[in-house]
């Protein structure tokens, strides 16, 4: 089998990587697959990371290697039931139903999702009754993106989070996260579905939401891309433009710098700018510079 083919299994298993069993009584051991086709980690049978009955009906399915090599376990913090809180080393992947560390696979079954997510979007757009943006529908996009990666998909962080060194943190509530979205549902969602046929005025709440947003961060991992999908329908239900992305390369400084404003001084007028930019560039794209309202 090659290491295409085991990932492609280890995702359809759902199986965090397992492998093997080895020892018994209380010197049982699990073994998962590390980096290399020929590696193996060991997880104590105390740090399990299936339920006992699963890890039998996997252990029925591949024999023991001779002599394996035994690497050091490559996610950080196991033994912590929270998955959310178990990642990996250097882009610290979480740790997904694969047990994967190559970032390249991750990237591409997160992709996969992303459209999946999108399709829900403009589906729900062309509803004759326009929908309305809800903690439901958010949690439900966010699944629909990432469920065939992370155990967690759809459910907020249970964990502080930071992005690079030294940069934005969003720290774990004490309360934890479902006070500050029910903040978030009565402030901004409430007032969805958003529609108007002033292109500004759309902009400027779209703006709003994705600031508002990114503040949250709600989930794990996936809150921007998320936050991108769900103000598509916003766009959509008024007759503009998905804005899929921002141009990473061009705007990401400003992008950033926008947030912050939105998130440490609730001013939107940067990133409205910024929306506006990307509405008006995704019409030059489509060949339609002006939208006529009816």
């Amino acid at each position: 089998m090659n290491h295409a083919n085991r990932i492609i299994w280890r995702w359809a298993e759902r199986d965090f990587g397992f492998r093997f069993v080895s020892g018994s009584g209380r010197q049982t051991a699990e073994y998962y697959q590390a980096e290399l086709p020929a590696q193996y980690y060991h997880v104590p049978g105390s740090q399990r990371k299936l339920a006992k009955a699963r890890i039998e009906e996997l252990d029925l399915l591949m024999k023991p290697p001779i002599a394996p090599t035994v690497v050091a376990n490559p996610w950080h913090d196991y033994g912590n039931h929270d998955c959310q809180q178990i990642t990996g080393p250097n882009y610290e992947p979480c740790l997904n139903y694969a047990g994967c560390l190559s970032i390249e696979e991750i990237k591409l079954r997160e992709t996969n999702g992303v459209n999946r997510a999108r399709e829900f979007i403009a589906e729900l757009a062309r509803r004759q009754e326009p929908a309305a943006i809800t903690l439901d529908l958010i949690r439900r996009v966010h699944k629909e993106a990432f469920e065939d990666i992370y155990p967690w998909a759809g459910e907020w962080r249970t964990v502080s989070l930071h992005k690079g060194e030294g940069a934005t943190k969003w720290p774990l509530p004490i309360t934890g996260m479902d006070p500050v979205m029910q903040d978030f549902e009565r402030q901004v969602l409430s007032r969805t579905p958003f529609l108007s046929n002033d292109d500004e005025a759309v902009c400027a709440f779209t703006a709003e939401f994705l600031g508002e947003y990114i503040a949250c961060h709600p989930f794990r991992e996936g809150n921007g891309r998320s936050a991108f999908i769900l103000a598509d329908l916003v766009l959509l239900q008024n007759d503009l433009l998905p804005l899929k992305e921002y141009n990473q390369t061009r705007d990401e400084l400003r992008y950033l710098a926008a947030c912050e404003d939105a998130r440490v001084k609730k001013d939107y007028t940067a990133i409205t700018a910024l929306v506006a930019e990307w509405q008006a560039d995704a019409q030059a794209a489509f060949g339609q510079p002006d939208i006529e309202r009816t």
